[in-house]
């Protein structure tokens, strides 16, 4: 009776360690993904600044009408850091994405 419960107790072990691994993956890629939120967040606010001044200060009047259409009532900073925290995140998944697939084939 005493040896089914250690082998019982064993096969607990066994799986308490696997979760533990496994959470500690999660918690490992869910730091990085905010790392990575933040340095977008950060980046993007200075590309945004830079764009915004371009477009205003030797934007053409037909550049200026169609980006009233495009932006409606949002401020102009808010839609290019929007658009430039977008591209910058859609980046780094398509780097991320070749680099895995180079990994691969270089594997396989």
């Amino acid at each position: 009776m005493s040896s089914t419960i250690t082998v019982s107790e064993k096969k607990l072990k066994a799986e308490e360690g696997k979760f533990k691994k496994i959470l500690a993956t999660v918690k490992k890629l869910v730091s990085k993904e905010l790392l990575w939120f933040l340095l977008v967040a950060i980046v993007s606010i200075p590309i945004a600044l830079i764009i915004s001044y371009v477009i205003h200060t030797y934007g053409s009047d037909e550049v200026l009408e169609i980006f009233a259409i495009v932006a409606g009532d949002q401020p102009t900073f808010m839609v290019i850091y929007a658009i430039c925290a977008i591209g910058i995140y859609i980046s780094r998944i398509i780097a991320n994405a070749i680099k895995t697939q180079l990994e691969t084939l270089k594997k396989g």
